[in-house]
């Protein structure tokens, strides 16, 4: 199954009133294709209205408020070109635009990124999913943005949200309502410059619900990594949650005691920016640090 890249059906808020492109139930595949952070600038021309438009919804017909949603990426093929704003302070270029270069690449064969005004240029890619996230209750108050971050996923910019791993969504609404966007074709920690390189992509993905898992906020297991995820007005606020979140995974799920919980995350843990916009934390524990402690993982 496959969501069409269509820009006359986006959606740019993570509310309940999104109507669903798609209904899957739990353990289904299906392949999300995604515009770029300015709606398809290098397909259909510029098409830009609000940033980070988001393909979806997707309904997952068992999903019920208080569900886990777990998701597995397979893949994330990058399509067509991207590009990035970068300050610069030096002479301007022709790519110039108001103290900011102006960088385009494209998304090569083997899975590499030509860039196109420096030279030819052939640099590594790291695809990662900037947005991915559920509908808020419907009972919920303000606004929701696809460029805000919260509870329900969205703008969270979380490097580790790449293929080959699971990322989990706290379910709000029935049908969970799922969506996608803002593929990066490769982004550092904190998004520096505010970007990274914006790029169409094509989102290879499984998801499940998970009943009998319960969070409130999103968190990320990789091959190696247990993390979890926060957005709050501050980045001492969203810091404090993501280790609460740890504490609460580790306790509930490895069978740690609230001791070595903490001890863990004192000795082993590693708090990391995601993105300096939105005020989102991720904190991180490796799996090896991880068996020092327990051998028992019920996820």
């Amino acid at each position: 199954m496959r969501i069409i890249r269509d820009s006359k059906k986006v959606y740019y808020d993570f509310k309940s009133n999104i109507e669903p492109r798609m209904s899957i139930s739990s353990g289904e595949r299906i392949i999300v294709e995604t515009f770029d952070a300015a709606g398809g600038m290098f397909i259909d021309g510029w098409k830009y209205v609000r940033p980070n438009p988001v393909t979806g919804s997707i309904y997952i017909n068992e999903a019920k408020p208080g569900d886990t949603l777990e998701i597995d990426i397979h893949d994330i093929k990058l399509i067509g070109t991207g590009y990035m704003h970068i300050p610069n302070y030096s002479n301007p270029t022709k790519y110039t635009r108001n103290g900011h270069e102006f960088v385009k690449a494209e998304a090569m064969p083997n899975g590499s990124l030509r860039v196109l005004n420096n030279d030819g240029k052939i640099l590594p890619s790291n695809p990662m999913i900037g947005v991915i996230g559920v509908a808020v209750s419907p009972n919920s108050c303000g606004e929701y943005p696809s460029t805000g971050a919260g509870d329900y996923g969205g703008n969270m910019d979380n490097r580790l949200i790449k293929a080959g791993v699971k990322i989990y969504l706290p379910v709000f609404i029935e049908g969970a309502l799922l969506g996608i966007g803002d593929v990066h074709g490769a982004m550092g920690d904190g998004e520096i410059f505010d970007q990274g390189m914006e790029i169409c992509a094509d989102v290879d993905i499984t998801v499940r619900v998970k009943k009998e898992l319960k969070i409130k906020r999103p968190f990320v297991i990789t091959d190696d990594i247990i993390s979890t995820t926060a957005t709050a007005a501050t980045i001492e606020e969203a810091s404090a949650l993501a280790v609460t979140d740890m504490r609460y995974i580790l306790e509930t799920y490895y069978n740690l005691s609230h001791v070595d919980a903490g001890l863990l995350i004192g000795f082993y843990g590693n708090l990391c920016v995601c993105q300096l916009i939105n005020k989102t934390m991720r904190m991180e524990i490796k799996k090896d640090s991880l068996r020092e402690f327990s051998k028992i993982s019920k996820l």
